[in-house]
């Protein structure tokens, strides 16, 4: 029996007690719940084989997965991320405005998450692999390409607020994956006739050591920022405006429970005489965030964190619940 290495262990239970979460967040429809689950296994897989790289080193095992394990993981996420975003176009094809450069950053990250587990699982082929004038260049190559995607989707999931909604799943989440990220700092195994002196060069990406530091530190940096609730919010604005606003058919006859000023806050005067943008684009940096950021942050926290007093709520299950034409323009 092989006895685990306990910074594994403690990584691992905090880690696959995370496949439990989509069984607490509700259920929305199943065309859309497929689609969420098959991303949420998707990155869960990249985040496992991030911090679970297969060259040896201290620790018991040296090595938790086989070269084809691992390979064979990697096409597993892959499929899974496609499957994801493919899945939500077709469950809601409003999904398609996400998929634009007017995408709010959160979903960039996730595109282009994308576009980088297809990059990594391609380039791992033998064939490809053996064109690399060096194979442990390679491996450097590999693992930051892996840091960068870990941090990617953590930025996405945890934006989207789907399965890590409130602080404990978020803190949950985050420490997860900075969790695979530290789990590369290791030292690799020592050999009778190594001589390598302690520090950056005895870790398990020998002369690589110094640059694969910097990207995990790096990436884990920008894991942690994620815990502030005004950083993931303003994730949620996109960069480029929008030629034209996306239809709205909001259905305030389901929210009469809801007191009006939850959604349209009060004046600072009290009065209303003057102009939403006097405030919003005006000096408080506090107060300079888009519509689409602060509806949407609205959205999630209250079908998230809903209050005791409210009924029938439930996970919002897509974009075209609100973003239809409204009945009058039908």
């Amino acid at each position: 029996m092989i006895r685990l290495d306990r910074r594994y262990a403690v990584w691992a239970v905090a880690f696959f007690a995370l496949i439990l979460i989509p069984g607490a967040a509700g259920y929305a429809g199943l065309g859309w719940e497929l689609a969420q689950f098959t991303g949420w296994a998707g990155a869960l897989a990249c985040i496992a084989l991030c911090g679970m790289p297969v060259r040896p080193r201290e620790a018991v095992p040296p090595t938790l997965l086989s070269l084809r394990l691992h390979t064979a993981i990697g096409w597993a996420a892959l499929i899974a991320a496609a499957m994801h975003a493919a899945g939500l176009v077709v469950d809601d094809p409003t999904v398609i405005e996400y998929l634009k450069p007017t995408a709010p950053p959160y979903q960039w990250a996730g595109i282009v998450a994308l576009v980088l587990v297809l990059a990594v699982v391609v380039s791992s082929r033998t064939p490809v692999r053996r064109r690399w004038a060096s194979h442990r260049g390679f491996q450097a190559v590999h693992v930051i390409a892996g840091c960068a995607l870990t941090a990617l989707i953590t930025v996405h999931i945890v934006v989207t607020n789907r399965y890590v909604a409130g602080v404990g799943r978020r803190i949950w989440f985050l420490l997860a994956a900075g969790g695979a990220l530290l789990l590369l700092l290791r030292s690799r195994r020592r050999s009778a006739a190594d001589t390598t002196p302690q520090g950056l060069r005895r870790l398990v990406f020998g002369r690589h050591s110094r640059v694969v530091g910097g990207a995990v530190l790096l990436s884990a940096a920008a894991i942690a920022a994620l815990s502030a609730g005004r950083v993931t919010t303003a994730l949620r604005q996109p960069m480029i405006a929008r030629a034209a606003a996306i239809p709205l058919d909001f259905p305030h006859g389901k929210h009469v429970a809801v007191n009006c000023l939850v959604c349209h806050h009060n004046y600072a005067d009290g009065a209303g005489g003057d102009a939403c943008i006097s405030c919003h684009r005006g000096d408080r940096g506090d107060l300079l965030l888009g519509a689409e950021a602060r509806f949407h942050a609205f959205c999630f926290d209250c079908h998230r964190h809903p209050s005791a007093t409210l009924e029938r709520h439930g996970p919002v299950s897509g974009c075209a619940v609100c973003h239809k034409v409204p009945a009058a323009d039908r």
